[in-house]
């Protein structure tokens, strides 16, 4: 008796649910649903603040400070609610990458949210191909953790994480500091750079690649106590000259452009 009265409210709810068209969206749909609202806010500020530079060129008020706050704090919230509630599941992937990429230029609680959920997006779904739109930040782990917890996060995604180039960053987050600080004739300069160069050959990565080219040879022919290539070029005189006819002397070098 007592199962049929159980099956008999569950078959009533799901009657009223359908009925009052109260039917649970899936996390997909939440997080849709929560973009156009993103978008429409974005939208109506950017209205506002064309509106308000109009009226300033026209002889208005100046613009109010608040006018140029981000329409997007107000959200934040609703994110970190959203993926809270789907902690521990894929679903909640979509709400923490919306966090790491859009609250961590602010301030106070919306970046502690942020950090939060790269923390959470390197650890507790390390395994998520997801974590490929967060490249920058998988490279500057020691932003998020202290040197012992970013290497020990930089090593398990190296070891699981299904994504070469995200492999590829932590990679880099873990030896960067070495290739940026060690003596260029050490043996723990050397042993970065190998591992480094060897992880980047079979990946397309431009950007960490040229950085992590320009970073060693920055270290390796700029170093303290190393002689400068020679600079060779033409005085105002129109007289050529060369660094190395200054050995010796003290010498000030004002580089300069115009673009």
């Amino acid at each position: 008796m007592k199962a049929k009265i159980i099956t008999l409210f569950f078959v009533t709810s799901l009657c009223v649910q359908v009925a009052t068209g109260q039917v649970e969206e899936s996390p997909d749909q939440k997080f849709e649903d929560l973009i156009a609202e993103v978008e429409v806010a974005n939208q109506a500020w950017k209205a506002r603040l064309a509106a308000l530079r109009e009226a300033e060129k026209n002889g208005g008020p100046s613009i109010p400070a608040d006018a140029f706050q981000s329409p997007l704090i107000p959200f934040v919230a609703k994110f970190d609610t959203a993926a809270k509630t789907y902690a521990d599941t894929p679903d909640a992937i979509p709400y923490l990458t919306w966090l790491a990429q859009n609250a961590l230029p602010m301030v106070g609680d919306q970046r502690k949210a942020a950090k939060d959920a790269v923390r959470t997006l390197v650890t507790t779904h390390r395994k998520s191909p997801s974590l490929e739109k967060l490249e920058w930040m998988v490279g500057r782990l020691d932003y998020f953790y202290d040197e012992k917890q970013a290497l020990e996060v930089g090593l398990q995604l190296e070891k699981e994480s299904p994504s070469s180039k995200v492999r590829a960053y932590a990679t880099f987050s873990r030896v960067g500091a070495t290739i940026n600080k060690a003596p260029v004739d050490s043996d723990d300069f050397r042993k970065a750079k190998s591992e480094i160069l060897t992880v980047l050959e079979g990946v397309e990565i431009k950007d960490l690649a040229s950085s992590v080219k320009t970073r060693i040879e920055m270290r390796e022919n700029f170093s303290l106590g190393m002689s400068p290539p020679d600079i060779v070029g033409v005085d105002l005189d129109g007289a050529e000259f060369a660094l190395s006819d200054y050995k010796g002397k003290v010498l000030f070098i004002d580089f300069w452009g115009d673009w």
